[in-house]
């Protein structure tokens, strides 16, 4: 090769690698950026949900209704029999299970905990079953291609959502799966959602 077709090959060679900091150029895709529509303001789910604990193990049903003063969650055992009843409003959270004994405090997931053994983290999953980080504390989250939650980090969980649905504006998994350290994990697939 001549000095003067070196001398082009490297200009060229140089330009090139110019245009790679420019968008368009790069060899690398833009990471997915989050679009999340507002969360909706109420909802009723029907589902089923596990939880592993260690060497302890449940699954079962769950239906779940919530709107803006009030919630229900009914955990059922995979035959329909009710395992525990929860409602909570601005006056606390009462659990009655499945002797027929009611309890009451003002924090679910300390209620689940003492009365059910199971350590279900309802705060948050109260927004993450919609597709949203808990709005009061700091999380890590990764959209999909689609600008959804993939997955996120926060309170100590990790959380993967798969399986969305399109409910008019609102995105909603069909799936998410909890995990916190080792040996605490959370599985929920909704079969229905209902939005008012």
């Amino acid at each position: 090769m001549s000095p003067r077709g070196r001398g082009l090959a490297v200009a060229l060679t140089a330009m090139l690698a110019g245009c790679a900091q420019f968008p368009g150029f790069s060899g690398k895709a833009p990471a997915p950026r989050l679009q999340l529509a507002p969360p909706p303001a109420a909802y009723r789910l029907e589902g089923r949900v596990s939880v592993r604990a260690g060497e302890e193990n449940f699954s079962g049903g769950i239906a779940w209704r919530r709107d803006a003063t009030s919630q229900e969650l009914l955990l059922s055992t995979p035959l329909g029999q009710g395992v525990a009843e929860l409602r909570g409003d601005a006056q606390g959270v009462t659990l009655l299970d499945a002797k027929g004994r009611e309890h009451r405090a003002s924090d679910a997931e300390t209620l689940v905990r003492e009365r059910l053994g199971m350590a279900l983290p309802l705060r948050g999953l109260a927004w993450w079953v919609v597709g949203h980080p808990r709005p009061d504390s700091p999380n890590q989250a990764e959209a999909d291609a689609d600008g959804r939650i993939a997955s996120l980090v926060q309170d100590e969980w990790r959380i993967e959502f798969s399986r969305y649905q399109a409910h008019g504006v609102h995105a909603l998994p069909g799936k998410l799966v909890a995990r916190r350290g080792e040996d605490l994990e959370v599985r929920l697939v909704v079969d229905q959602w209902e939005l008012p």
